[in-house]
């Protein structure tokens, strides 16, 4: 693997849902979630509170820094 590529995997999040009334669980549902971490983000250009547009193209996610 090149030092331009990095390897990840796709993990989970848990929502929890409750009763209105209640406010007791009712369920958790698990959502895909991926977490990208690492000095590397800012050596690309993606430092601390960069705003970022995620695109799904062609089965691929590209992340690109948002241009005002």
């Amino acid at each position: 693997m090149s030092k331009g590529q990095r390897r990840y995997k796709v993990g989970y999040v848990s929502v929890r849902h409750e009763d209105r009334r209640t406010h007791m669980t009712t369920y958790y549902n698990r959502h895909p979630s991926l977490h990208l971490k690492g000095d590397w983000l800012k050596e690309a250009g993606f430092g601390t509170d960069t705003p970022v547009i995620v695109a799904v193209e062609q089965g691929q996610l590209v992340i690109r820094p948002v241009v005002e």
